[in-house]
């Protein structure tokens, strides 16, 4: 069903205006590489969190994201609380460890928490911006 409502997205709503999201089978919203791509030129109110290792992060990044290994969001809360009422993008190099820490968000009362569909590894695939600076 989540790829039906994209596809009436995509062909009833303008290009560029709709946000293409949609629930993944968790129920869990999902986003994708393009539309969070958008969202960073825009420069909208987002939080990127990247929660893998940090040498993974240290490997390559999306620019802008902070680090916080997935087993550790329950411990940074009082950190990430200035987030909790906007948009948290979520990712890890595939979506395992990405949904762990949604949940554990969302559990958190965050209200607009993203996993980002393919994580690093799709978007390193698309060919978009990888920052290599350190944490």
């Amino acid at each position: 069903m989540g790829w039906i409502v994209i596809i009436v997205l995509s062909v009833v709503v303008v290009p560029g205006v709709a946000i293409i999201l949609y629930r993944s089978r968790s129920g869990a919203p999902d986003i994708l590489q393009s539309q969070l791509k958008e969202w960073m030129q825009q420069k909208s109110d987002i939080c990127i969190l990247d929660v893998r290792s940090v040498d993974e992060y240290n490997s390559g990044h999306i620019p802008g994201a902070i680090n916080i290994s997935y087993k550790e969001v329950s411990t940074h809360l009082d950190e990430l609380k200035s987030f909790a009422e906007k948009n948290v993008v979520v990712y890890c190099e595939r979506g395992v460890r990405a949904r762990i820490a949604q949940k554990a968000l969302e559990k958190a009362g965050f209200s607009g928490v993203y996993h980002l569909t393919g994580g690093m590894a799709r978007w390193r695939e698309a060919g978009l911006s990888v920052d290599t600076h350190g944490a």
